[in-house]
Formats: structure tokens, sequence, C-alpha cells
């Protein structure tokens, strides 16, 4: 299970929930279609100018050095992601019915993200500072100073409560347009790795001033209170445990990888975990409208709700078997063209890491619909003893195989996270699991991979081949059909 926006190498109850009656939930299908294109459209912008800042990167490091540097953001992503303790997706869920409010709501949920990400950074900065990290700490300890300034993003709850996911996109744009800047200038000039950290923090606190710019038009701050304080913990703190357990198996495997096999290995994995940090705009995009629409959807009708939920899901699973599919085609090519002949032992972690994406996909859409009707005990429970589990199986596989075994236990994981969320899913939607169709696209996905290793064919042809044999296959099943297009593009709401 992962969160949207988060990267490894770029900078109360139910009830409480349903007290108050839909907001914005009838904007018409099309109009939220319109939105998330243009956020596609966007977030594909981002994805190319990512891409060409990861290749300057890891050519100007190399792999060791890449590793180094690797690390310190993934730590400083998981300081942010524990500071977070589901606050941004409670405020979101909150904001979307009661719009009244939403002001007092954001401005609370500001205040306690930025406090908790203070206690992060100096923790980060002592850990730092006794040489937990090894050759990486002087690095961390830079990082770490980006950690309270990375609060803010709790802005663009608002931004989706109202329906407007391009915010999110153009805010991500901009950070990986600086990033690519200070990176660039950064190998021109032979800076070290040190003064690139510096510059990550300078792109961050420009972004930083931009979010809260753009916020002032979409939801206005108001004043903070502590009656709504006790609110967000109340539905939160499941999340927060959660978000623990998320960043034990989603953020420690790395730092497990680094002191068992050192920086380079950690480099390979780094290098192929950068294409699902990239691919994860798909199910970004997905769950975006997706969050306000569910946690109206108490009011709907039963059919609406297993409407929405089974082409949620279908969706979900279409694009991550896809995507993997694609990965696994173009692993070799995409790994020698990006990062050059040193990091070829990153493609085994990437291939198994394709596969990964599928759990990965269906937990963004099992976890968004979870969170945002407040069945998020489940969700701990889940992760908690997912996260015992994969931390335990990393000290063996690290040992053993280094980064394939650190891909491949990640791949498992995933893959219990994504089918048990979407599970809890349906019981919170009260709705059926599309078994049927699900289960014949991850089958069309493992014939047509099948089919590409039957089949030795250029790359170019290759990748051309699978997208058009998984498309054509996935309309032939009707897992899905003309009538959800039509349905997504209509004047109505969803």
């Amino acid at each position: 299970m992962t969160s949207p926006g988060q990267t490894t190498t770029e900078p109360a109850d139910r009830g409480v929930l349903a007290t108050t009656g839909p907001a914005d939930a009838t904007r018409s299908a099309r109009g939220l279609s319109t939105a998330t294109a243009v956020s596609l459209g966007l977030r594909l912008l981002g994805m190319v100018v990512g891409m060409a800042t990861t290749s300057v990167l890891a050519r100007y490091l190399n792999p060791g050095g890449y590793g180094v540097f690797a690390l310190a953001l993934t730590l400083g992503t998981a300081a942010a992601q524990v500071a977070d303790m589901g606050t941004t997706i409670t405020v979101s869920s909150r904001i979307a019915r009661e719009k009244a409010a939403a002001g007092r709501i954001l401005t609370t949920g500001l205040l306690i993200r930025t406090s908790v990400a203070l206690l992060a950074t100096v923790a980060l900065l002592a850990a730092a500072a006794g040489g937990l990290f090894g050759e990486s700490s002087a690095v961390v300890s830079v990082i770490a100073i980006a950690t309270p300034l990375s609060a803010a993003s709790i802005l663009t709850a608002g931004a989706t409560a109202r329906f407007r996911p391009e915010v999110s996109a153009v805010l991500a744009l901009v950070q990986g347009v600086l990033w690519l800047v200070a990176v660039v200038f950064i190998a021109r000039t032979g800076g070290d790795v040190v003064l690139l950290a510096w510059f990550f923090v300078a792109v961050v606190a420009v972004q930083t001033g931009i979010g809260v710019a753009i916020n002032r038009r979409l939801v206005p701050l108001g004043r903070p209170s502590w009656a709504e304080a006790g609110r967000i913990f109340a539905l939160s703190w499941p999340l927060a445990i959660s978000s623990l357990a998320v960043m034990a198996y989603y953020r420690l495997g790395s730092v497990i990888l680094f002191h068992l096999q050192g920086a380079a290995e950690l480099g390979y994995y780094s290098a192929a975990y950068k294409f699902l940090d990239v691919a994860q705009l798909g199910p970004a995009m997905l769950v975006a409208p997706l969050l306000p629409i569910v946690a109206t959807s108490l009011s709907m009708d039963a059919h609406r709700r297993t409407l929405i939920f089974s082409l949620a899901t279908r969706t979900g699973v279409v694009i991550g078997t896809g995507t993997a599919v694609l990965l696994i085609a173009l692993a070799p090519a995409l790994v020698t063209y990006l990062y050059g002949d040193d990091f070829g032992p990153a493609v085994t972690p990437l291939l198994l890491l394709a596969v990964a994406f599928v759990g990965v996909t269906l937990g963004y859409v099992g976890t968004t619909i979870c969170s945002a009707l407040g069945m998020v005990r489940p969700i701990a429970v889940l992760t908690v003893s997912v996260a015992v589990a994969n931390l335990a199986a990393q000290f063996w596989a690290c040992a053993r195989w280094g980064a394939t075994g650190a891909a491949a236990v990640a791949a498992a994981t995933e893959f219990v996270i994504g089918a048990t969320t979407c599970l809890l899913a349906a019981r919170a939607m009260t709705s059926r699991l599309p078994v049927r169709e699900l289960a014949s696209v991850l089958a069309v996905g493992a014939a047509t991979v099948l089919m590409l290793w039957l089949v030795r064919l250029p790359w170019q042809v290759e990748g051309a081949l699978a997208a058009a044999v998984f498309g054509v296959s996935v309309l032939a099943t009707r897992a899905i059909t003309m009538a959800d297009l039509r349905r997504v593009l209509s004047r109505k709401a969803i």
C-alpha cells in the first residue's frame, strides 16, 4: 500500500463521516473526467521531467553515489509519511462533507501535521548525528530539513475535496522542473551530494510557497480549534498506526538493503523502484476523484454504490496489469537507456517490481475507499501484520539475493495488501467484488507476458505489441466495456 505523491527519488468511526450531506458530489462525470484528464496530462509531463532528472542523477552519481542519495530521500519521505498520520485523507474526506467548516478543518490539520513533522525532523537529525546511516548520514541531515516544509502538502486535501485534482499535478510539475534544473546544474558544475541535498530543500521550499498561494483561492484557511483537532485525531489514529506500518515495510526495506549489501545494491534497487514511483501517476489519477465520491456514497442507493465500486476496481486492475506488462516488456531497454550499462543488475528487480505494481494499484483503490468511509481500523491491523512479516522476510531475502530479494518481498507484500484492502472496501461499500472481471484481466496480462517471452522481438515492437494485445483482450473479455466509457463521459453525475 502506498500513498499518492510520495516517492523515494523525488522531492471517530463511520458514523461520524456520515453525519453531513454530500457537497459537490453531483459534479458531472464529464467534468470529473475532464479535470482528471488535465491532471493526467500534467502528470505525464511531470513523468518525462522526472525520468530525465533520474537519468542525469544516476549517471552522474553512479550506483554507489546514487544509492547514498536515494537512501537519504527515502528516509526523508518516510519521516513525512509518518508525520502525516492519516491527517490528509481524513481532512479531505471531512471537507468533502462539511463544506461550511472547510477552512477550520484544513487549518487544524495543517497545524497537526506541521507539529508532528517537526518532531520527525528532530528524530531524523539525531539519528544522522549519531552516524546511524553511515556514509549517507550527512545527506540525511540536510534532507531532514525539508520534512516540516512538506507538511504544507496537506493543503492539497482541500483541492481534492473540491474535485480539483489538477492542483496537486501542477505543484508536482513545478517541483519536477525545478529539481531537474538543480540536478543539471550540480552535474555540470561537479557539485557534491551534500550540495545537491541543499538544492532539494530549496526546491521543496519554493513548491510549498506556491502551494500556499494556490490554496488561498480554493479553501481559505480559518481559525484552528481544539475541538476540530479532537475530531481529526478520533478519525485518523488508526491511519496513523497504518502509516507507521506502511513506512516500515515500504521504506525501511531500503535501509535494510543498504546495511546488508551496501550503497551500490541499493542504487540498483532504487533505480528499479523509480519506475514504480513514476507509474503511480495512474492509480493516483484514479483515486483523486474517487475519494470525494466515495466519501458521500452512503447517501446513494445500493445500485449506484455497486456501480462505482465495480468500475473503480476494474479500472484499477487494468491500469496495474497493463503497466506491469509494459514494464516487463521494456525493462532491459528502459534501464540501459535511462541509467546506462552500469545499472544492468537493476533489470531483474524491475521485473519483480512490475508484478508488484498490480498490488500497488489495487491497494490505492481499496485503501482510498476504506479510508473515505471510516473503515480504518481493519486497515491498521492489516498493515501492522504485513509489516512484521515483511521486515522479517527482508532481512532474509536481502542477505541472500540483495536487490532481487528485496523486490521479490515487495511484490508479495503489495499483492497481499492490494487483495485484502479491496475485500475490505467491498464490505465498506456493501458491494460485491467483481472477481470474474478482475481474474480475466490478470489472466490476460499473464498470457501477454508469456507470448512476449516465447516470441523475441525488438523492444520497440514488443512494447507496441504488448499494449495492443493487452488492450484488445481486455475489451474482448468485457472487463471494461463501452458502456463504462460512455458512463465516464456522461454529463450526469457518476
